[in-house]
């Protein structure tokens, strides 16, 4: 699968973001699907992506930083995209404002068809 670019909808606290999306070439037997840079004003990072199932109607996902991002403190991020919309995640911002880049990001690739 070829390289995924997107700018994200502007917010708050960033009006010209944008994701990078690296898909795994096969991710059939293990949790990875690819890789996620997401560019911002701030920062620019990189997270490892994986998927797990989840024990509510949505999507689980991981999100391993490899580089340090904003918040130099975290390793990584769960993050959950709900069914009915009320999404999650374990990073700062969400707790702060209940959204962030991450669900973000993982929103505009689940759209895409990308993950």
């Amino acid at each position: 699968m070829p390289t995924f670019t997107e700018l994200l909808p502007a917010t708050k606290s960033e009006k010209h973001g944008a994701l990078k999306w690296e898909p795994a070439i096969d991710n059939a037997t293990s949790h990875f699907a690819g890789v996620l840079t997401i560019t911002g004003k701030r920062d620019h990072c990189r997270y490892r992506v994986e998927e797990y199932p989840a024990d509510e109607p949505g999507r689980a996902f991981l999100l391993f930083k490899l580089d340090a991002g904003t918040d130099c403190t975290e390793e990584r991020y769960g993050c959950f995209l709900a069914k009915g919309g009320a999404n999650l995640c374990e990073c700062r911002g969400f707790v702060a404002t209940r959204g962030c880049k991450h669900i973000v990001g993982l929103t505009e690739l689940v759209r895409a068809g990308q993950v």
